[in-house]
């Protein structure tokens, strides 16, 4: 009988242990996953498992700053991120997960580093940056 590495641990599972996101890995490796995100893609509702797979794999496409990306219109990009952001924020909404402290200090922190540009000091430089 296969053990849970979740139940071996005493951690509470997550999407990443349930079969569902195993069956996804497993197509991901499959068709490749361009073609496994152009199917979830062509669906008008995901799964919480394919929402959670195209996050991860926004984050690391967001993550590499390639060329590629470098070329993205600006304004795009933003949109993205807001978007990302909304699905982050309502799935957190619903769901209110019990967070361990390691977890809530990550997110605290990786928020505490997003917030450069939305006070009212770091508005004021980027404004004076934009006169010049």
């Amino acid at each position: 009988m296969e053990e849970n590495i979740f139940d071996s641990f005493g951690i509470p599972p997550t999407i990443f242990g349930t079969k569902e996101w195993q069956d996804i890995e497993k197509k991901e490796n499959t068709l490749g996953a361009d073609m496994l995100l152009a199917e979830i893609i062509e669906k008008k509702i995901w799964s919480n498992e394919e929402i959670l797979w195209v996050m991860k794999r926004l984050i690391f496409f967001y993550g590499k700053k390639d060329k590629l990306l470098k070329k993205t219109p600006i304004e795009r990009l933003f949109v993205n991120m807001v978007d990302i952001l909304r699905a982050f924020y309502v799935i957190l909404d619903i769901s209110n997960p019990e967070l361990d402290d390691n977890m809530r200090s990550y997110i605290s922190t990786k928020l505490a580093d997003a917030t450069w540009g939305i006070n009212l000091r770091t508005r004021e430089y980027l404004e004076k940056l934009k006169d010049n």
